[in-house]
């Protein structure tokens, strides 16, 4: 649904945008994963990035950009579980 949204939308999303939208999809259906952080600094310039992990598994990566970046030691905001 993300990735439907992004091709079909205005413009291009940022990694943080993506990631809280794929996060809050998820916790709407129950499925409890974390959103993450990294940084990183090449010498030139400051860089962050974000990503959903679910059980350690990487969900909006493909090409895991995310292993360029050093996380933050923990998730930067998990969701419980939606009661059904």
């Amino acid at each position: 649904m993300v990735r439907a949204a992004e091709y079909h939308g205005f413009g291009h999303p940022t990694c943080l945008a993506e990631s809280l939208a794929l996060w809050w999809l998820l916790g709407r259906e129950g499925i409890v994963s974390d959103l993450r952080v990294g940084v990183r600094n090449d010498g030139q310039k400051f860089e962050a990035h974000a990503w959903v992990e679910c059980d350690g598994v990487v969900l909006n990566e493909p090409e895991a950009r995310h292993l360029h970046f050093a996380a933050f030691d923990a998730a930067l905001a998990s969701l419980p579980p939606v009661p059904r």
